[in-house]
């Protein structure tokens, strides 16, 4: 059975009629017939029964037209296989990118490098810190930025600076009628849109809090947990609750009518952004190369010091 013949059979499936059967398949309507015949004249079986509505399936036609379906099922296979293939990036660089600092400052850094050394290929995968971590492990990384990533012994690790936590809130009482700086005894009395488990930012205006005043968010205040800084800062907006986040964050929202920033009556809430990799893995050539450019093309101010 040929491709043309099994598109005929599932676009005649689609339709029930061989008029507009044959009018999407940009056929004449005796074209369209004389094809069906030749098909079933070389298998020797009737395929449709004419209807007052249009056309019905023989059994012998239902049999062709789940085929038809497989066929054309295993076609878009095939052919998204192929699209892969031609598709296809070897890397000659894998760098982790957690998704708040790492994600601002990888992207125009690899475009400068790209310019000096233009025949590198430099693969970002962008995820959350213990899974980059994970994969720094199993080798599939050379090098990563990560955020506030928790220690580990195999993770060797240099702080290139410090960022800090920012609170938003719904443009909307009691968030915009407190005066600030708000007290955080009562920040912790508002509802908390949370982190996902997996980022390094998880519960980190907690454990400050627990460790500077003694005060931690009960789990009743944790209303919602969200997997991306974007769904984060929707549901503040759409009123479910106040939400911490990096300044860089915090910063691609900056005017919106519906977010305020709150002012917390507490110290800066900073976190370090680190370059890591495995402590017990060469790192190859090509990647320790923009690693060091990386670091070197920093932009001037973004970092605070500790």
């Amino acid at each position: 059975m040929l491709l043309d013949e099994v598109e005929i059979l599932t676009t005649i499936a689609e339709t029930k009629s061989l008029s507009r059967a044959a009018d999407r398949l940009y056929l004449s309507r005796p074209g369209l017939s004389k094809k069906i015949s030749r098909l079933e004249e070389r298998y020797g079986v009737k395929l449709y029964e004419r209807t007052p509505s249009g056309v019905a399936l023989t059994p012998a036609g239902d049999i062709f037209t789940k085929f038809a379906k497989k066929v054309s099922d295993l076609e878009e296979t095939l052919a998204a296989e192929l699209a892969a293939v031609q598709e296809s990036f070897n890397s000659t660089i894998e760098v982790g990118m957690a998704l708040a600092d790492a994600e601002t400052l990888l992207p125009p850094a690899v475009r400068r490098f790209l310019d000096v050394y233009p025949n590198e290929y430099i693969h970002l995968d962008a995820g959350y810190e213990i899974e980059l971590m994970e994969k720094l492990k199993d080798g599939s990384l050379d090098f990563a930025v990560l955020e506030n990533a928790p220690l580990d012994d195999e993770i060797a690790r240099e702080t290139l600076g410090y960022k800090r936590l920012t609170f938003l809130a719904p443009n909307k009482p009691p968030y915009n009628t407190a005066a600030q700086p708000i007290p955080v005894t009562t920040l912790f009395k508002w509802p908390c849109v949370s982190y996902e488990r997996e980022c390094g930012f998880h519960l980190t205006g907690n454990r400050f809090f627990r460790e500077r005043y003694g005060l931690a968010l009960r789990s009743e205040d944790l209303v919602v947990q969200f997997d991306s800084w974007e769904s984060r800062i929707i549901a503040v907006r759409e009123g479910i609750g106040w939400a911490s986040m990096p300044e860089v964050i915090a910063e691609r929202h900056k005017g919106d009518p519906d977010l305020i920033r709150l002012k917390i009556d507490c110290d800066d809430i900073l976190y370090p952004v680190d370059i890591a990799w495995h402590a017990d893995h060469d790192i190859p050539e090509p990647a320790r190369r923009f690693m060091a450019f990386f670091k070197a093309h920093l932009p001037a101010g973004y970092f605070r010091q500790k």
